[in-house]
């Protein structure tokens, strides 16, 4: 199961703070498939680099298996990625 509990990501230009992502919570079971579809801006990106682990969240938690994502060695993360996601990129 992959579990995302209040997500937030905060990007900082020059003076401003952009929020990308605000409390953003969702489980996915083993062997299911989600799509994420909305506007151009509306953080679906940002949300995919952070659940395939290519970025960090500002806030929140991650598990993955039961094992938690954020605090785990780079290393552990990228066995993590091979083993339990895969992406179909849209062209």
């Amino acid at each position: 199961m992959l579990e995302l509990t209040n997500i937030q990501k905060k990007y900082r230009i020059g003076a401003t703070e952009l929020w990308a992502l605000k409390g953003i919570s969702l489980k996915v079971a083993k062997g299911e498939f989600i799509a994420f579809k909305g506007p151009s801006g509306s953080g679906k990106s940002t949300l995919l680099n952070i659940i395939g682990m290519l970025d960090t969240p500002t806030n929140g938690e991650y598990t993955l298996d039961g094992a938690n994502i954020l605090s785990a060695h780079p290393k552990k993360r990228s066995e993590y990625r091979a083993a339990y996601l895969g992406f179909i990129f849209q062209n």
